[in-house]
């Protein structure tokens, strides 16, 4: 069996722990451990990039070198926490003095960044690590209905993380119908929720009925951010034909055959028939 390390960060806590254990019925199913990484903590988003880079870079430095320590790779399944760590790691990596200022603080709790664990975002991991032949071996359904694929903007800006046409390869893979769609590349607003969410409930619904209008029945975002501001908000945003949300790994799951337990979506707000 494989073994990856998990960045549980903010997405995955408190009521949104479900999504954690949906990620790992279907690396489970594919024979993959999936054990968390406990001395992460919050990446930090932007804010904190924002008063200091320097204290940014520490902070995921030290969610890698945790990885490190315990001789894995670390699997990050937020776009936006991918972004953030991946940058450090990029930075530590290339400049030498900035990572002896970091380990010489990581050294108090014995830890130290070394640039030997490797960083995955879900999508690429299960579409390269592990590959789309070897979940095509898994699959006991095929999800007939158009789908929306809706990568989040973090994935692709401000460096791309993902090939174009992975997620829609991923789609097809367990039965589903791509539908492009002109909103595809828009941010979901999710980070706006919190300081204008007049503007961020319209982008919801801009994104929603662009993927509506293009003949989609649901969307699939591997994304927990996009999953969350399109689940849970359509309804405050008073969007009369709701259209449901998969977050990526439930799609896989519903594909391996898995029940509305195992594969989350019992605990949608909109619900999800396919």
């Amino acid at each position: 069996m494989k073994k990856i390390g998990f960045y549980r960060g903010c997405c995955f806590q408190g009521l949104d722990f479900i999504l954690f254990e949906v990620i790992k019925n279907v690396l489970n199913r594919l024979g993959v451990e999936l054990p968390e990484v406990r001395k992460t903590v919050c990446c930090g988003g932007n804010v904190i990039d924002e008063e200091s880079r320097f204290l940014s870079i520490l902070i995921n430095g030290r969610n890698i070198a945790a990885a490190e320590k315990e001789n894995i790779d670390l699997l990050i399944s937020c776009n936006t926490c991918f972004m953030v760590i991946n940058r450090a790691k990029k930075i530590l990596d290339k400049d030498e003095d900035i990572r002896e200022k970091v380990n010489k603080i990581l050294a108090e709790e014995e830890l130290s960044y070394t640039g030997n664990s490797n960083l995955w975002h879900l999508l690429p991991f299960l579409t390269r690590k592990i590959g789309l032949n070897e979940i095509e071996k898994e699959i006991k359904r095929k999800l007939s209905v158009k789908m929306a694929p809706f990568y989040g903007c973090h994935l692709k800006y401000p460096e791309r993380i993902v090939e174009n046409g992975e997620l829609e390869k991923l789609i097809e893979v367990c039965g589903g119908i791509p539908v492009s769609f002109k909103e595809a590349d828009t941010c979901c607003g999710y980070h706006s929720i919190y300081t204008d969410r007049a503007t961020a409930f319209k982008k919801i619904e801009k994104i929603v009925s662009s993927a509506r209008d293009a003949g989609a029945k649901v969307i699939v975002t591997p994304c927990p951010l996009c999953f969350k501001a399109f689940d849970l908000y359509q309804a405050e945003a008073k969007i009369k034909e709701k259209l449901p949300v998969l977050f990526l790994p439930e799609m896989v799951a519903l594909a391996f055959g898995m029940d509305e337990t195992e594969s989350g979506i019992k605990y949608h707000k909109i619900p999800v028939k396919i």
